[in-house]
């Protein structure tokens, strides 16, 4: 559901996500220690807010965290802190305040790229899916001892380099400054301006897994494959002894620059405009320069596909000449020459907006407008597709003993690319609601919007010799999303019990336009490395969201019944395609949650979160599933709370993204890769106010 947020903020067509800050004006704060009891994970979290003078308070908090984490990795896959906080001074005369926020955070978070998955199909219809021998996907992680760095080849020397095989890192800090005035006739103006120096970097595996048997035998940098076997850990040198390999890529992202600049300056009027009516208008101007600066190196990597700490897998020809290094057959290379890219980008947005509610007796209007104005600059360079070779040397697994292989890599030694383009868009939304009675509130709204596409334009031949679109490119700078609601919300009372209910039915339509840089799982129209995909979604549903408090008993219900239909873009096999299941979505999503005060200083809670079934991209019904959550928590003094939170209380699998790697063997039996919650995991906490 959309709203005001296509209007009132930048490429938000669908949502707004606030990062909400304590601002008040209090004094205190607290320390609490949450700890894993049955996995290893350890979070400090902190508040403090006082009164500086009788115009000034700040508030300021933060965290760190460090383990193996619910996965049960073998070492610390994380390892974050931040610390965020604000200054305020308010102004003589009620007239408002300045607000200034400060923000450090440096975080090591892992990326988990899903693991094995077994069980049976039966037309079309997964069943008694489970965890695979050897590999417990709720469990377990595919983060390894034996491979704790990626190795690639540095772009600007030539070597052979490594960077910690980390998931996602970032390096941030911020600083921003706020304004609230009042003028004394019902104007305010508000400014808010924002500067943020970003870095950080994505290094992962990928997972997917494939038939050994497929392996042996196929051409691997020019030689036929005859063995393939550990090349580390407890069987090092002995031949891969299942029957599945994980075949994706190991991919590290230098991210050196995300940073930017950003200023959304607005004036507001409030006031009377006759037989009763009020309006409120804000028209405003908003700013954004950010950069993407970013250098890709996708390696070819084969690992095991199971056990928690995989082992890389090395392969030999019939002469027992080793094809690979330490699992890498190849460096910067894994979608051919599409990817080894290093890029400097800045693109800007320049957006007036407007906004104007009418307010009637029991009838409000709403319309928005907004117009916005892109602007994308900088170059990027690819490979030229030119293959190099790095000689490296190596333990041979088998021998123990150094040796040479030919690693094959791809540099980005191909011509530049200009980025020098403008693309103006309009959005728009209109609203209006009718308080039916005065627990009773209907309402309509009907809104467009758009996101830029930015560094997905690029490598795809999509801009001119002087960074200027195509002209068969420039619809695809941006997606376009239109949203209609109709629904109604109710509160009241039941007896001492009070009730609020919203309902809501939606339709919305939109297009997604991006680059699929596998070629192995699309087809290319163009015959270059990467498929351009314009897919288009339509989706109709009915949203319900109600809360009930009745004595010490809260609950809250979220229900989403959600039909959704695609469109993918055209490919050689099929040109013309037309609407059907959108996969990855389920029909029904819903969550409850209860809690129950048993005394001003106990309380317990129950939770569960479900979805029904969903179809993976290769056309397999995945079941649906529910994870059940608990906790409860105790004060024995009025400044100290204990608790215990489980995740997962009964241990459930639930599946949250089938992929497109499913291999379906021996008749109905299923082998395949997905991504699950977590398996139960217990949280304890210790919490101090002061």
């Amino acid at each position: 559901r959309g709203g005001t947020a296509a209007t009132l903020a930048s490429q938000a067509p669908g949502a707004v996500v606030n990062y909400i800050s304590k601002t008040s004006r209090s004094e205190g704060g607290f320390i609490e220690l949450d700890k894993g009891v049955n996995y290893d994970m350890t979070t400090v979290k902190f508040l403090d807010s006082g009164i500086l003078s009788d115009t000034m308070y700040y508030n300021v908090g933060g965290f760190y965290d460090v383990g193996h984490g619910p996965r049960h990795a073998s070492y610390d896959v994380s390892n974050s802190y931040q610390i965020k906080g604000n200054i305020t001074k308010e102004l003589a005369g009620d007239k408002g305040f300045i607000r200034l926020f400060f923000k450090v955070a440096d975080t090591r978070e892992p990326n988990d790229p899903g693991g094995l998955i077994c069980g049976n199909v039966s037309g079309g219809v997964a069943s008694n899916l489970g965890t695979c021998p050897g590999f417990n996907i709720k469990s377990q992680s595919n983060y390894s001892i034996y491979n704790r760095n990626v190795s690639y080849v540095d772009f600007n020397s030539g070597g052979l380099a490594s960077a910690p095989l980390n998931g996602i890192t970032t390096q941030e800090k911020m600083v921003q400054l706020q304004l609230h005035y009042k003028f004394d006739n019902g104007l305010t103006i508000d400014d808010n301006g924002r500067y943020q120096n970003i870095s950080g970097g994505f290094a992962s595996n990928f997972f997917s897994i494939a038939p050994l048997s497929g392996l042996i035998g196929s051409t691997v940098n020019g030689s036929v494959v005859a063995s393939a076997v550990y090349a580390a850990g407890p069987h090092a040198g002995q031949n891969v002894a299942e029957s599945y390999y994980n075949s994706n890529v190991e991919v590290y992202t230098h991210i050196r620059d995300e940073g930017g600049f950003v200023n959304d300056a607005k004036l507001n009027w409030k006031g009377n405009v006759g037989s009763g009516a009020q309006l409120n208008i804000t028209a405003g101007w908003f700013y954004q320069s950010q950069n993407i600066a970013m250098d890709w190196h996708p390696n070819q990597y084969r690992s095991q596909a199971s056990g928690n700490n995989p082992a890389p897998i090395d392969l030999y020809d019939a002469s027992g000449n080793l094809l690979s290094a330490n699992g890498y057959t190849g460096y910067n290379n894994n979608w051919g020459s599409c990817c080894a890219r290093t890029y400097d980008y800045t693109f800007t947005d320049n957006a007036p907006y407007a906004d104007l509610i009418l307010d009637v007796d029991k009838f409000e209007l709403d319309a928005s407008i907004r117009h916005d104005i892109n602007h994308g600059s900088g170059s990027g360079v690819n490979s030229s597709g030119v293959a190099h070779i790095y000689v490296q040397t190596v333990i041979d697994p088998v021998t123990k003993q150094p040796t040479t292989v030919n690693v094959p890599y791809f540099l980005p030694d191909g011509a530049s690319e200009a980025v020098n383009y403008t693309v103006p868009t309009t959005s728009w939304s209109v609203g209006a609601s009718y308080k039916a009675m005065d627990n009773l509130n209907l309402f309509v709204r009907a809104s467009k919007g758009v996101r830029f596409n930015a560094d997905r334009l690029t490598f795809g031949g999509n801009f001119n010799a002087d960074g200027t679109l195509a002209a068969a490119s420039g619809a695809l700078a941006t997606d376009t999303v239109y949203q209609y609601e109709i629904g109604l919300k109710n509160r009241g009372n039941i007896g001492s019990a009070h009730y609020t209910a919203e309902l809501t039915v939606y339709h919305s339509h939109f297009g997604v336009f991006t680059y699929e840089l596998n070629p192995n799982v699309c087809q290319p129209i163009n015959q270059q490395d990467t498929c351009p995909i314009s897919d288009k979604y339509k989706t109709t549903g009915v949203e319900f969201y109600g809360t009930l408090r009745y004595a010490g008993l809260s609950l809250l219900a979220n229900a989403t019944y959600n039909k959704a239909d695609k469109q993918p873009g055209a490919t050689q096999s099929n040109p013309n395609p037309v609407y059907s299941r959108s996969n990855g979505i389920p029909d029904l999503s819903y969550s409850v949650a209860a809690n129950y005060d048993i005394t001003p200083q106990a309380s317990v809670g129950v939770d569960v979160a479900g979805v029904t079934g969903t179809l993976s991209s290769a056309g397999v019904v995945f079941p649906g599933s529910a994870v059940f959550g608990a906790n409860v928590k105790f004060s024995p003094l009025p400044n100290l709370q204990f608790g215990l939170n489980v995740y997962n209380l009964f241990n459930s699998l639930a599946l949250q993204g089938p992929d497109n790697a499913n291999e379906i063997v021996s008749g109905n039996t299923f082998v395949g890769t997905a991504s699950s919650a977590i398996g139960r995991t217990v949280t304890g906490s210790v919490k101090f106010k002061f």
